[in-house]
């Protein structure tokens, strides 16, 4: 199958062609209020290199979150787009799972997190068992020091959560990691969305929304 993946949720954004597992080309763009265009034009950019067309595309995949409000608001809308216009399917994958694949197989187990501002972080935990990794918690919009409560000794910590924090996490028998990638791309996104396709989960295009978790500030304000 051919894939396109999109990646809005953080403070780079990614686009991707992949063919079944097969990364085809990629492009990045750096996060702002015009994203959606940039989404677009990279794109076009990578259907020409790839002599592609639209209409070769069998699947679109988009990460939905947790991440920033505006940026998943643009790559749902532009995924949405595709497949209407398109008439091919589309596939939602969590950000924290995109994220989640940048860690090496020999880690066990491992908790990327995302700042979520306002003194909160945006995580999930995941356990490997070979080659087979698992939540063993949902995802979570929590304070810092209640994730710290809840992590295995151990754990592997990485994304942009933790600078903001390093101090409470250091309190425990963590490993704090710089050297993984804290950036969801969206060639995993790309993987990802077609392994779910593949094992028969679908999206409906109609109510497809991102992954919040949490009202925006400006909502918070008028509650």
């Amino acid at each position: 199958m051919k894939v396109i993946g999109i990646e809005t949720s953080g403070a780079m954004g990614s686009v991707c062609l992949c063919d079944n597992d097969t990364i085809v080309g990629t492009k990045t763009f750096g996060k702002s209020f015009g994203q959606g265009k940039d989404v677009g034009s990279s794109l076009n950019s990578l259907f020409q290199e790839m002599a592609w067309t639209p209409q070769d595309i069998d699947l679109i995949a988009v990460s939905i979150g947790p991440g920033s409000y505006t940026g998943l608001r643009v790559g749902v809308t532009c995924a949405k787009t595709l497949a209407y216009s398109l008439n091919k399917p589309v596939i939602d994958v969590p950000t924290l799972d995109v994220l989640a694949e940048n860690v090496k197989s020999s880690v066990k187990t491992f908790c990327p997190v995302i700042d979520a501002k306002r003194k909160s972080i945006y995580a999930c935990i995941y356990e490997r068992n070979g080659s087979a990794q698992k939540r063993i918690t949902g995802f979570l919009l929590i304070p810092p020091k209640d994730l710290l409560d809840i992590l295995p000794d151990h754990t592997l910590l990485f994304g942009d959560g933790i600078t903001p924090y390093k101090d409470i996490f250091t309190q425990k028998n963590l490993t704090l990691s710089t050297d993984v990638s804290g950036i969801a791309n969206a060639l995993n996104v790309a993987k990802l969305g077609l392994k779910r396709y593949e094992q028969g989960e679908r999206c409906d295009m109609e109510t497809l929304e991102p992954l919040y978790l949490r009202r925006s500030e400006a909502e918070e304000r008028l509650m």
